[in-house]
C-alpha cells in the first residue's frame, strides 16, 4: 500500500497538481480562479454521464460499496455523509452522518449539507434527483459491476471524478494495476498447476454466481471451474450444465445467508457431497479491495484440496 501511494504522489507531483487543494477546502479557492481554471475539470463520468464542474472536496456515498471504493482510492477524507446501510467498515468513516439509500434518500438533509457530489449505484426517485440538480449538487451513478471490466470502470469513474481528467485516469490505472490486478494475479499464481476443481458460489440458497456475475468470473480467474459458467441471471438449472452437479467439488457460501442444513432442501443440491467452504458474501457484494481476502480463502481451499497435509492451509 505504501508503494502505491508513493507512486501516486510522485505522479501527482509530476503533473504539477500538488497545489490543487486538500480535502475540506472550498473548490473556488483551491489554487485556481475563473481566470486560471483547473485544467483537470470539468469531467463527464458515470452511467448517467454526469458533468463534474470542479474538483470536489465534499462528497456523499449512498451505498457501502462506493464508500469502500472511495476509501480504497485514498479519498475517504472527502466523504461528509454515507448511507444508512453502511456497516462498521471502514471504521474511520462510520461516525459520519447518514443520508438514507438511493431508493429513499434523506434529500432535505443532503440539501442542507450541500455536498459537491452524491455518488449512487442507481437513480434516485425523480423528485429527489430534480431537487439535487436544482441545488447544484451533482449526482454520479456508478452501478454494481457484473465483471472485472465493469469493476475497473467504476474505480476509474470514481478516480476521474475525484482527481480529474488526466491525473484521475493515470492514478486510477496505477491503482488498478498495483492494488487489484497484481494481487489477483498473485493469488491465481498460487494455484497454478493444480488440477481445476469444480465449484459453485451460492449467493443465497437458490441464487448462484452464474457466468454473468463478478463472483463467477473471479472463481475462474483463480483456477476453479464455475459449473454455472454457461448460465445467466443467478439461476442454475442442472439440466443445462455442461458439468454434472454430482461432480461438484467445492461449494462456497456464507453461513449467515445459507444454512448448510438446507442444502438438501434445494432442488439441485440434494445429496451432493461437495466440500463446503465459508466466505463472506457481503464483502463480495461490496466489490471493494476487501474481496481479495475472500479470494485468498478460496485459493487456500484449492491448495488444501491438493495438499491436505500442508500446515499452511489449516
Amino acid at each position: 500500500m505504501r508503494r502505491f501511494y508513493a507512486l501516486a504522489l510522485a505522479l501527482i507531483l509530476a503533473l504539477g497538481l500538488a497545489s490543487c487543494g486538500a480535502g475540506g477546502e472550498d473548490p473556488q479557492i483551491n489554487g485556481y480562479t475563473e481566470y486560471e481554471p483547473d485544467p483537470e475539470y470539468p469531467v463527464v463520468v458515470g452511467f448517467n454521464r454526469a458533468r463534474v464542474e470542479f474538483r470536489p472536496t465534499r462528497v456523499v456515498s449512498l451505498h457501502p460499496s462506493l464508500t469502500e471504493k472511495i476509501h480504497d482510492l485514498g479519498h475517504g477524507g472527502k466523504l461528509v455523509g454515507i448511507s444508512d446501510h453502511q456497516s462498521d467498515y471502514p471504521p474511520s468513516l462510520v461516525h459520519l452522518p447518514r443520508y438514507g439509500v438511493a431508493k429513499m434518500p434523506y434529500t432535505q438533509g443532503l440539501l442542507r449539507l450541500n455536498p459537491h457530489i452524491v455518488f449512487s449505484v442507481e437513480e434516485l426517485p425523480h423528485g429527489d434527483m430534480i431537487a439535487l440538480e436544482y441545488a447544484g449538487i451533482t449526482l454520479v451513478i456508478l452501478p454494481f459491476a457484473n465483471s472485472m471490466a465493469e469493476l475497473e470502470e467504476v474505480y476509474l469513474g470514481l478516480s476521474t471524478a475525484l482527481d480529474g481528467l488526466t491525473s484521475g485516469q493515470l492514478i486510477g490505472e496505477l491503482f488498478l494495476r498495483e492494488r487489484l490486478r497484481r494481487p489477483i494475479d498473485e493469488i491465481a499464481a498460487s494455484t497454478a498447476g493444480y488440477l481445476p476443481l469444480n465449484a459453485m458460489y451460492l449467493r443465497h440458497l437458490d441464487n448462484v454466481a452464474t457466468g454473468d456475475t463478478l463472483e463467477g468470473e473471479l472463481l475462474e480467474l483463480i483456477g476453479f471451474v464455475n459449473i454455472a459458467r454457461d448460465q445467466r441471471g443467478g439461476e442454475f438449472d442442472p439440466e443445462y450444465s455442461n458439468i454434472p452437479v454430482a461432480e461438484l467439488d467445492v461449494i462456497f457460501f456464507n453461513p449467515e445467508h445459507v444454512d448448510p442444513e438446507s442444502f438438501n432442501q434445494s432442488g439441485f443440491l440434494q445429496g451432493i457431497a461437495a466440500t463446503p467452504i465459508h466466505v463472506d458474501s457481503i464483502i463480495f457484494e461490496h466489490q471493494s479491495l476487501r474481496l481479495l481476502g475472500q479470494l485468498e480463502i478460496m485459493a487456500q481451499a484449492m491448495r488444501a484440496w491438493h495438499n491436505p497435509t500442508d500446515e499452511d492451509d489449516h
